[in-house]
């Protein structure tokens, strides 16, 4: 295909739980878009019929999958299996994708195109990121610190390393051999095969900020310190260790991650803090065992195509 036509292909995949008239809006969104995606796909986690009802009556043009009802992680592995465009978008319920995002991501990706196919190397894949408006303010890409918690987002000409999951686009190839771990809690999932993506498989990310979605602002699900802890402590250890083959780097973030998790239990809870820090080491330890394949996270491993039985 010449460079001059190439125009990526969107598959909007739209995971949602028990909110039909959160999913009706997002939808709406979607058709308004200024460049209409290539499929829209909708996974349903729902306790009830209402939202398998009204795709019914409304929406039956769309594909409408039934969710594993495992977590948010699987719901995205069960959409991206289904999808057959060149590039994917993830939303949720509470997420309007705005008009012209698609419009922009996909000038920016022909660009590249354009860019890579005069080169002799060919270049690398390219994920973007535009921002998500929430509550009045925007959430953007940030850093991590050596202990894996949120810092202040990168400076300009700073290399990106991580994505706002509902304004993000990966090229559908990546999920050929990667997908979300469901193991993980909710945000560790995306950091874990965002830096496999760019540590293992070489893409780049790219941020697009005048491609911005808005995310309805609701209450925050509660947290769980517990899995939270673990999943940070796994995914820092296995991206140092693994990922970006620093074995004495992990090493010293195992220890300091360690004595972190343990003073800041303590220090909260007293006593019983230590036997929080304890269950967190529990934690780690069943992720580190269920999770040391090389893909990790699914339990009914997906056969893709390409991809041996």
């Amino acid at each position: 295909m010449p460079a001059s036509t190439f125009l990526p292909m969107f598959s909007v995949c739209v995971c949602t739980r028990d909110n039909p008239d959160g999913l009706r809006q997002t939808l709406q969104s979607i058709f308004e878009s200024t460049m209409p995606p290539h499929e829209i796909l909708v996974s349903d986690d729902s306790s009830n019929y209402d939202t398998r009802q009204m795709m019914r009556e409304s929406y039956a043009t769309i594909p409408y999958l039934e969710g594993p009802r495992r977590s948010q992680a699987a719901n995205r592995n069960r959409l991206v299996r289904a999808a057959t465009g060149s590039h994917v978008l993830f939303l949720d319920d509470r997420t309007l994708l705005g008009p012209t995002f698609l419009q922009q991501m996909a000038e920016r990706i022909a660009d590249d195109y354009i860019h890579w196919a005069q080169a002799e190397d060919g270049g690398t894949p390219l994920i973007l990121t535009g921002l998500v408006l929430r509550d009045g303010l925007c959430c953007r890409p940030c850093k991590v610190s050596f202990l894996g918690y949120p810092l202040p987002e990168h400076r300009n000409g700073e290399r990106i390393c991580s994505v706002v999951l509902h304004g993000a686009v990966f090229p559908r190839d990546l999920f050929a051999t990667e997908w979300f771990n469901e193991q993980l809690a909710p945000d560790y999932d995306v950091n874990e095969l965002v830096d496999r993506a760019v540590h293992m498989w070489r893409h780049r990310i790219e941020l697009v900020p005048s491609a911005v979605n808005r995310n309805l602002a609701i209450a925050a699900s509660p947290e769980e310190p517990v899995l939270n802890d673990a999943s940070r402590f796994y995914a820092m250890f296995r991206g140092y260790k693994s990922l970006q083959h620093r074995p004495f780097t992990a090493l010293a973030f195992a220890l300091l991650a360690w004595t972190e998790i343990l003073w800041r239990c303590v220090r909260t809870d007293g006593v019983q803090g230590a036997a929080t820090a304890w269950r967190t080491i529990g934690q780690l330890r069943r992720l580190l065992r269920e999770c040391s394949n090389e893909y990790p996270g699914l339990s009914d491993r997906a056969r893709f195509p390409g991809t041996a039985a």
